[in-house]
Order: structure tokens, then C-alpha cells, then sequence
């Protein structure tokens, strides 16, 4: 039978493992995340809304987003 130390630190064990699991996610998840803004294809916008939301530039004439 286990005595209520090494529980305890087998807990402190697995607490500290998933922690390090966590920061590692995170930092990959942050490193392989697009920089502001790469992911907008203004092109694609038809709605002078959705253009400022974005920080674009809309175009009434045209109607287009730059």
C-alpha cells in the first residue's frame, strides 16, 4: 500500500507533466499560427461591413475591398 507522501508526489508528477504537455502545445500551436492579417483574402469580400471589420479599404465604385 502506498503511503500519502508518494501520492502526493505522484500527483505533483502528474501536474507538472501536464503542464509541460500544455506549454508545448501552446508554443506549437503559436509558431505555426498565421501573422495578423495573412489569412484574409480581401479579394473575396462583397460587403463594405465585412471590408472595415477587417481594415480594409472598401471601394464603392467598384465595389470592391483593398
Amino acid at each position: 500500500m502506498q503511503s500519502a507522501i508518494v501520492q502526493m508526489i505522484l500527483i505533483v508528477v502528474a501536474i507538472a507533466a501536464a503542464a509541460i504537455v500544455a506549454i508545448i502545445v501552446y508554443a506549437q500551436l503559436s509558431d505555426n499560427a498565421p501573422d495578423d492579417g495573412d489569412n484574409i483574402d480581401n479579394s473575396r469580400i462583397k460587403t463594405q461591413v465585412l471590408c472595415e471589420a477587417v481594415g480594409g479599404t472598401w471601394t464603392p465604385g467598384t465595389k470592391t475591398c483593398a
